[in-house]
């Protein structure tokens, strides 16, 4: 009896090694270890963290008002085929030019420009989890695909941490300092899927994690079990050197 005791002691002792508090020192052996110059909270989600949650990035303003939303899509409805296709070679000749650019002053020109053709409900203004659901079974990825795909559409949604795909049921700490996401994971209300994002000019683009923003991006359609978007540029809040 006494031997057994001891035997369960023991094995109580090693599965209260792997602490949360833990996973950063074994991080390193797994591959996914972070630069020693990483900042990140001992607190850690397998999903969407509860927006309460202290040491999380601020909310952001939304990108149009609820006034603003309800005229852009009464607009919408009477919007012509030619002026919705003017509206995405003016945001193409913008986008094409940031990607040359040197530099992230464009970003305020395209973000003046995103707004100002969403209020008008010339360009399209959803949240990740409305195209995440609206590619979604039992809606016919074909129907998703014309609404969106191959267009430039300004996107809201939540940073995901950089290894959620890689260790999907472990324990995520948070990076508290901004760095590189590229691509973009954006966590969607269905576990174990996101929206994934190719940035354009990732050098000029650090983020947190858990981070919201409000982002351009062109469609690309569904893969696997991710919607797929590329040519993320970052709107707001500025995430640039």
């Amino acid at each position: 009896m006494t031997r057994v005791i001891l035997l369960l002691c023991g094995a109580l002792s090693v599965v209260g090694c792997n602490r949360p508090e833990d996973t950063k020192e074994l991080a390193p052996e797994l591959g996914v270890g972070k630069p020693a110059e990483s900042n990140p909270l001992r607190q850690g989600f397998t999903q969407n963290p509860d927006p309460d949650t202290p040491g999380l990035p601020p909310p952001i303003p939304p990108f149009l008002s609820v006034a603003e939303r309800e005229a852009a899509l009464t607009l919408a409805v009477a919007l012509s085929e030619a002026d919705a296709s003017e509206a995405q070679r003016e945001l193409e000749a913008l986008v094409e030019a940031f990607e040359r650019a040197t530099s992230s002053e464009l970003v305020d020109q395209l973000r003046e420009t995103a707004l100002g053709l969403a209020k008008r409900g010339r360009i399209l203004h959803v949240g990740t989890d409305t195209l995440y659901a609206d590619y979604l079974f039992p809606n016919a990825e074909a129907d998703a695909d014309a609404k969106y795909k191959g267009k430039l559409v300004v996107f809201t949604g939540r940073i995901a941490p950089w290894n959620m795909k890689d260790f999907a049921d472990g324990f995520k700490l948070i990076e508290q300092d901004p760095y590189l996401h590229d691509p973009l994971l954006l966590a969607t209300d269905y576990e174990l899927s996101f929206v994934e994002c190719r940035l354009a000019q990732p050098r000029f683009q650090l983020l947190r994690d858990w981070q919201p923003i409000h982002f351009l991006a062109e469609v690309e359609g569904k893969k696997a079990s991710d919607v797929m978007l590329g040519r993320c540029i970052v709107l707001y809040p500025a995430g640039f050197e």
